[in-house]
């Protein structure tokens, strides 16, 4: 075997070690693609929790229930406390409608917050609290809330005492 056959050998082996490596790189760069849209969605699941476990605080859930009643009781600490709350619920849903722009969240988990928004924009009390937060968002983000808004029909939504006691009585109703 002459030097050049050595040399020719050994380019063969660089060529096939560099592709093994490129292999591997892709598998690397996937799996920390993967791993980064799982952290991205528990913090996205975090905030949302810890949103609604603040609301669930007995302030917060008085408020809550006068802010959706309509109630004329509020006064200005509930009113702002009712608004800056809304105004944190939307800043979590700006942050995943621009992580679903820039492809970095996926489809079905904005399905939630948008399902939510929705549901939302149907309450007399939610809209009011947009109206007084529009301006601290992005453009894109006010065009799409204010296009859910213009698709919605403003209802009084039913307290959760009506609703819980009615489901209640299908749940009972199906134990006899």
């Amino acid at each position: 075997m002459t030097l050049s056959d050595l040399a020719s050998i050994g380019s063969f082996i660089s060529g096939i070690t560099v592709v093994i490596t490129l292999i591997f790189l892709l598998i690397q760069m996937r799996q920390a693609n993967l791993n980064q849209r799982a952290l991205m969605q528990q913090m996205r699941s975090a905030r949302s929790i810890d949103t609604i476990l603040r609301q669930s605080d007995p302030y917060f859930s008085d408020t809550f229930c006068l802010a959706y009643q309509n109630s004329p009781k509020m006064d200005e600490h509930q009113t702002l406390s009712f608004v800056q709350a809304i105004a944190a619920t939307l800043f979590n849903w700006e942050d995943t409608f621009l992580q679903l722009k820039a492809g970095t969240l996926d489809a079905s988990s904005f399905e939630s917050d948008d399902n939510a928004l929705r549901v939302l924009a149907s309450a007399p009390a939610f809209r009011v609290a947009w109206r007084m937060n529009r301006e601290f968002y992005g453009r894109g983000f006010r065009e799409y809330v204010d296009k859910i808004m213009h698709d919605t029909k403003v209802v009084q939504p039913p307290t959760h005492t009506s609703t819980w006691k009615a489901m209640m009585a299908e749940e009972l109703a199906s134990v006899a």
